[in-house]
């Protein structure tokens, strides 16, 4: 990755971006390994396990409302910061349509987290 971006290292254990947090900022996986995880009704779901080139907090990018999820360093593991200001210069390079679709599917996404957690809030 360019040396203009911000980069952080996270130990095991620790967490990088907690549900409810302000959304402030994206994550791309340079090195390591990360898990999701959501909390609802007093359980915790796993969502998916990430590794390099990997993005998460994408939410925050578009909404700029809370972290849907949490995510934890698996393993040592360093990411590269997005802001809103470096994905809006990087999608003012692509097509008109490649930004609705990226907007369509991070929506998509968030139902489906959604949906999910109740589904297994109930079972």
């Amino acid at each position: 990755m360019d040396n203009q971006y911000e980069t952080f290292i996270y130990p095991i254990g620790r967490a990088i971006i907690k549900q409810g947090d302000d959304a402030e900022e994206a994550f791309m996986i340079e090195g390591g390994k990360v898990k999701v995880t959501l909390e609802n009704d007093g359980k915790t779901i796993e969502l998916a396990e990430l590794g390099q080139d990997d993005i998460f907090g994408e939410t925050a990018l578009f909404s700029g409302s809370h972290y849907g999820a949490t995510v934890t360093a698996l393993e040592e593991t360093t990411v590269v910061k997005i802001t809103p200001e470096i994905l809006d210069i990087k999608i003012k390079l692509c097509d008109p349509m490649l930004r609705g679709l990226i907007k369509m599917m991070m929506e998509r996404q968030k139902r489906s987290n959604k949906t999910i957690a109740n589904f297994h809030s109930e079972g």
